[in-house]
């Protein structure tokens, strides 16, 4: 929590989990608030909201989506079916459906009416059909067709008359060398843009899938990108720092900034057209004036990438999706950023200096997805109690893949070292297990030794 004195205002913060709220007032001037919603047991990925403006939902590690009621910012689903992280959602403009896709390479149609009646008990449509992470989604202005963006290198389309057959592919747009990392439609429908890591924003034409040109062709990867047509602007992030935006009119750059070598992981546009928003890996956030091209606001947010910005022109409030477990919104034009200054680490991602190097490593390399204790928060991976001797797939409670539910490992000391030099995709192939390889022979036998004693029952 914050009181800086020497600015003559109130702060508020707000932390809301579940029904608990805390409020911490420093003096009796008019009041501004950073509030923190927390719903989630693991990152947060994205943030989307409904052409309506009444809804929100953020998309985490935890394998989950949450709809959120943006009057009072309280939850009102939890829709699970994901097996892996979820990445991306996104609403359709004619409000009939919501799209989810995640790690495990699926997307999951969600009809709204079912999500109203039904809540957390709404079943999705599963559409297969793409071989790696699903990481962008997008409509069409008449939310007729669903385009979908992935590390297998492809762009496919989907037709939403067709949602319900369960086989609504209409085509799949390859030419990237890659992943494909973000894809729009054109106003009109008849053309698509897509951005990938090889460093071109690509230009379709639908109506024979032909590759037309590419708009950008950056050196780097392109990570994230926004398309407005109306005013015939292009923003874009790249792996290397740059946020940059691109008249398409001219076919000219008309803004690049950014930190170099600092990869940019979100871009948003507001409402009203009238600011866009970049976040980086760094946790910081810049708004630029969309139409005078001016920098409104530089600071940091957040101490871990910014995954997902929302500006809500309705309210003026900021939105972030970051490292930590919970969404922080704040009333950006009246709330001083100089005010966040160096936001607190998250402790459990960054410990204190004091603590054993067994615990750091854990704390780097393995809170993200797991707890140590029985019926832990919910997080990406079933808790870790009692490892030590269990044999993998068997956690209760918990939803493996078909490789460890198949599996005969037991996990002991040498096997969790073979799952750190390895790596999960050579001994158990087929998991939801992100690949991570520790090469430091002392950090994996540090963390080996302090799981041995945390875990146990």
């Amino acid at each position: 929590m914050l009181c800086v004195a020497e600015i003559k205002q109130t702060i508020v913060i707000k932390i809301v989990s579940g029904a608990l709220a805390i409020l911490w007032l420093c003096s009796a001037f008019p009041a501004h608030s950073i509030e923190r919603y927390t719903a989630h047991g693991g990152p947060v990925k994205y943030l989307t909201l409904s052409a309506d403006k009444t809804m929100m939902v953020s998309a985490s590690f935890d394998y989950s989506a949450v709809v959120w009621d943006v009057t009072d910012f309280s939850e009102t689903a939890t829709l699970i079916g994901h097996d892996a992280a979820v990445n991306i959602a996104q609403f359709s403009d004619d409000g009939k459906w919501l799209a989810t896709g995640g790690d495990d390479s699926k997307i999951l149609l969600w009809r709204m009416d079912a999500i109203r009646k039904q809540g957390s008990d709404a079943e999705p449509i599963i559409l297969n059909g793409h071989l790696g992470k699903i990481v962008d989604l997008s409509y069409s202005a008449d939310s007729r067709y669903l385009i979908s963006s992935s590390w297998d290198g492809s762009a496919k389309i989907w037709d939403m008359v067709k949602a319900d057959s369960g086989h609504p592919l209409l085509m799949s747009l390859e030419g990237h060398e890659g992943p494909v990392n973000a894809a729009r439609f054109s106003d009109n429908g008849q053309f698509v843009y897509t951005a990938g890591y090889d460093g071109h924003i690509r230009y379709w034409r639908l109506r024979d899938q032909s590759y037309l040109r590419s708009i950008i062709k950056n050196g780097w990867g392109v990570n994230v990108m926004h398309i407005d047509e109306f005013a015939g602007i292009l923003a874009y992030g790249t792996t290397d720092g740059a946020m940059v935006v691109h008249d398409l009119d001219t076919d000219t750059e008309m803004l690049r900034m950014g930190e170099e070598r600092v990869p940019v992981l979100s871009v948003s546009q507001s409402s009203d057209r009238k600011q866009i928003a970049f976040g980086n890996a760094k946790g910081f956030v810049k708004i630029i004036d969309s139409r005078e091209l001016s920098l409104l606001r530089d600071f940091k947010a957040a101490n871990g990438p910014i995954w997902s910005v929302l500006l809500i022109a309705e309210t003026g409030d900021l939105v972030v999706a970051s490292l930590d477990d919970h969404i922080t919104k704040w009333q950006i034009h009246d709330f001083p950023p100089q005010i966040l200054g160096s936001p607190k680490k998250n402790h459990r991602f960054f410990p204190q200096a004091d603590v054993g190097n067994g615990q750091k490593q854990f704390a780097r390399k393995c809170s993200v997805c797991h707890t140590l204790v029985q019926d832990g928060a919910k997080r990406a991976g079933p808790s870790l109690f009692g490892v030590f001797g269990r044999r993998a797939g068997t956690y209760p409670d918990y939803t493996y893949s078909k490789a460890l539910q198949n599996s005969d490992i037991i996990w002991s000391a040498d096997s969790i070292a073979r799952l750190f030099t390895e790596g999960p995709d050579i001994v158990t192939p087929g998991t939801k297990m992100p690949i991570q390889r520790m090469k430091n022979k002392q950090d994996r036998d540090d963390l080996i030794r302090y799981l041995e004693k945390a875990t146990q029952p």
